[in-house]
């Protein structure tokens, strides 16, 4: 795949399990994707409120509003920057 010949591991992990859930409906993809970064995003979500309610609410949001808009992901980013900014605008 030459798309994804400069990412890194971590990365091509990321962007294979986007692929599935884009283009095969992959529920343990999306599982997978959210299972991989639901801590860290709740911690800085937590960070940026200072209340546990309000970061898992953001948290859950944040996941929401990037499965639903999962097409406009490209490599140009890894996928948890992305995510991570669609949490922190969220917050905001």
């Amino acid at each position: 795949m030459e798309v994804i010949s400069h990412l890194t591991e971590k990365a091509k992990r990321d962007y294979m399990l986007v692929q599935r859930a884009l283009h095969q409906g992959d529920q343990l993809a999306y599982a997978e994707l959210l299972n991989n970064y639901r801590e860290s995003l709740y911690y800085m979500m937590l960070k940026m409120t200072g209340n546990a309610t309000d970061a898992e609410d953001l948290t859950i949001e944040a996941f929401g509003k990037a499965f639903k808009n999962l097409s406009s992901y490209t490599t140009d980013y890894a996928f948890s920057t992305w995510l991570f900014k669609i949490g922190a605008n969220n917050c905001i």
